[in-house]
């Protein structure tokens, strides 16, 4: 029967940076490492367990479909969420397949001392910005978490070749969370160089990031893109559903902000200044420090401040004309992007009164979005459905139903 392997490998000291790696043997495919450098000086927070392998290589599993076998301790805490983890991944995307895991040793880990320290998901982007501000300042939180670090991963949106512009975005994020009374850990990881799809699977891959740190911190939170009431129509990688799938009993993974649209998040930073000049929100421009002004991620967050009445925060040193909006991509055709996107757009704007006619195009942009890419489809199905409907009906009525129906399956 064929196994995919696991076998976590000894930790590398090396230059101040201690490298954690596990080697997989996936059936009928060459041997891959997959690794994770962090600072020395995390040693004491770096857990004994195998649970963040077993977090960062779900996909891979799920994606080849055999029995795995983990060559070292996992938490069975985490074995069990990871089995609902997968059903639900499987049920929104046929592709993957649910897959047993067992573990040489499975046993829960010591709990971490203290037991109320929490470790977050860091960007600089405006997720978990909120995240770090809200739980900082207890701002519109009753139970805020005690966030110790936050972590920010090189090989996620800034790839790992570029080290100049990961040191200089991890400058930007250390004045936002320093601002806060909250230290930055900078780590880094091969991660995305071995999955197939991103959009699927960074949720996995921030949470692995955090388990690493189980020894010293109770809780993981990773700031959510999506609101609840959004999960119910686009499936993204990090969401409130799975990602607490991704949790042991003694490290929670807690999905944070999903209760609050964008749009509600800037404004309640509206007067924080580290966020408005350090805000990071763009990953497609040439300089990945910083926001390049003309893509999509960018054009979108400087329209949601201007609908805002905000202005133009100095995180962008360049503003948005009419011409970019109609020429930009607004989001997958036929998915709920461009609505989910950009539909409040035009009533912040009457609210706080900035229209303009920047409104227009956006609203314009959207009516035909939901006309060519909705409505138009959606009575070519119906229509394209009436004959077939139709000889059921008649064919029931005539007695010779399940002969026909019989016919269409074969």
């Amino acid at each position: 029967m064929s196994i995919l392997h696991v076998w976590p490998q000894e930790p590398h000291k090396q230059d101040g940076v201690i490298q954690l790696s596990v080697a997989i043997e996936i059936p009928g495919r060459e041997r891959i490492e997959l690794w994770y450098r962090i600072p020395e000086s995390q040693l004491p927070h770096l857990p004994m367990i195998s649970d963040h392998f077993v977090v960062g290589a779900i996909y891979l599993m799920m994606q080849t479909g055999v029995d795995v076998r983990i060559h070292g301790q996992v938490s069975p805490s985490l074995l069990r969420n990871l089995i609902e983890f997968q059903s639900a991944w499987v049920a929104m995307q046929p592709n993957l397949a649910c897959v047993n895991i067992s573990a040489d040793r499975e046993q829960e880990p010591e709990p971490v001392p203290g037991g109320d320290r929490a470790i977050m998901a860091f960007s600089s982007g405006v997720d978990s910005c909120f995240t770090a501000f809200r739980h900082a300042r207890s701002a519109g939180v009753r139970f805020p978490f005690n966030i110790g670090a936050g972590v920010m991963v090189h090989g996620f949106d800034i790839p790992l070749e570029d080290n100049e512009g990961f040191a200089l975005a991890v400058a930007r994020s250390e004045r936002i969370l320093s601002s806060l009374g909250i230290a930055l850990i900078p780590i880094a990881t091969n991660y995305r160089q071995l999955v197939e799809d991103w959009s699927h699977s960074f949720g996995a891959a921030l949470a692995s990031c955090l388990h690493i740190f189980s020894g010293g911190f109770s809780h993981g939170l990773i700031g959510q893109g999506l609101t609840y009431r959004e999960i119910r129509s686009y499936n993204e990688g990090s969401n409130a559903l799975t990602d607490p799938l991704l949790s042991s009993d003694s490290f929670r993974i807690v999905p944070d902000g999903a209760a609050f649209e964008r749009f509600e998040k800037i404004y309640a930073m509206r007067n924080w200044p580290e966020f408005l000049h350090n805000l990071r929100v763009c990953w497609q421009g040439l300089q990945k420090d910083r926001n390049c002004c003309a893509c999509e991620k960018c054009i979108r967050n400087i329209l949601t401040f201007r609908a805002l009445g905000l202005g133009l925060p100095p995180c962008f040193p360049n503003d948005v004309d009419d011409s970019m909006i109609r020429t930009m991509r607004m989001g997958s055709r036929r998915g709920p992007l461009p609505n989910i996107r950009y539909g409040e757009l035009g009533r912040l704007a009457t609210e706080s009164g900035s229209q303009g006619p920047w409104v227009r195009v956006i609203e314009k942009r959207l009516a035909a979005y939901r006309y060519r890419y909705i409505k138009v489809p959606g009575i070519w199905n119906i229509l394209h459905r009436l004959p077939h409907k139709s000889s059921r009906i008649w064919s029931r009525i005539l007695g010779r139903g399940e002969t026909i129906d019989k016919r269409r399956r074969r």
